[in-house]
């Protein structure tokens, strides 16, 4: 790990704490909680649960608080109400985040906590994240940014301090609908069954893509020959109808987070 960026970090979090860390579970926010327990700061977690949540970051989210005895909070907030969400335009993002960080912030401060963070770093800003301005409006600090973190420094970091990390970065359900479809919880349902079946089948990195009527599956890379063994492969198509797709697709070039950003230089 380099040296000078832990103690940038180190120096920026002294001034924020007491803070409260905005955590998904998953490696971003999790090296963050786990490198401010390490410097002993005064600071908690809180995971938002929303109709766009994974169920399993929910899970991890838990299981670590647990282990490493950091203070955890959930709060649950609804955004199927919100037309300027579920409408899906390329803007989703941007009122997502502003309201969640605003419920977010609300809770930190009635428990104590002076500020929210959350684990932005350096390696997002060559995507598409609408979602930054909300923070920047909201005064949501990013230290992890701010410090020079990468998301490769992130893992060196999450190894020395000997946390397990996922090899695939992780992103909310609403993420695998293209932008300009309205987002419903029966989409969002579907998306996860087809996503936790073929992750019981032992891939990982999974994303199901909804363009109705299709299903378009994307893999690691070095997972994409067992998609091809019959077997395996008639089972992911039979539960593919079974949800009510009519194809089952993969993707040739494989698991890509932010993939459906790529949509918004076509319009």
């Amino acid at each position: 790990m380099d040296k000078d960026k832990l103690q940038q970090l180190q120096n920026i979090l002294k001034v924020l704490e007491p803070y409260a860390i905005a955590y998904s579970g998953g490696n971003d926010s999790t090296f963050l909680a786990a490198i401010s327990q390490h410097f002993s700061m005064d600071f908690c977690l809180i995971h938002c649960i929303s109709e766009f949540t994974i169920l399993s970051d929910t899970d991890r989210a838990r299981i670590f608080a647990h282990e490493h005895n950091i203070p955890y909070h959930e709060i649950n907030i609804s955004v199927m109400g919100i037309g300027e969400i579920v409408t899906n335009n390329k803007d989703r993002c941007y009122h997502c985040k502003k309201k969640l960080f605003n419920e977010i912030q609300k809770y930190a401060l009635h428990n104590g906590f002076k500020n929210v963070i959350d684990a932005g770093n350096v390696s997002d800003i060559a995507d598409y994240r609408p979602g930054k301005k909300a923070l920047i409006e909201l005064g949501v600090r990013s230290p992890l940014l701010e410090a020079g973190f990468t998301k490769g420094d992130i893992i060196r970091g999450l190894q020395m301090l000997h946390i397990p990390y996922s090899k695939t970065s992780n992103a909310c359900l609403a993420s695998r609908v293209p932008y300009g479809t309205d987002i419903t919880r029966e989409i969002l349902e579907t998306i996860q069954k087809a996503e936790d079946f073929i992750l019981s089948l032992g891939f990982e990195g999974v994303r199901v893509r909804y363009h109705y009527p299709i299903a378009r599956i994307e893999l690691m890379l070095q997972d994409m020959p067992r998609i091809f063994d019959s077997t395996v492969r008639d089972k992911i198509v039979a539960f593919c109808k079974q949800l009510g797709f009519l194809y089952a697709a993969v993707d040739l070039e494989g698991f890509k987070s932010g993939n459906l950003n790529r949509m918004l230089h076509h319009e």
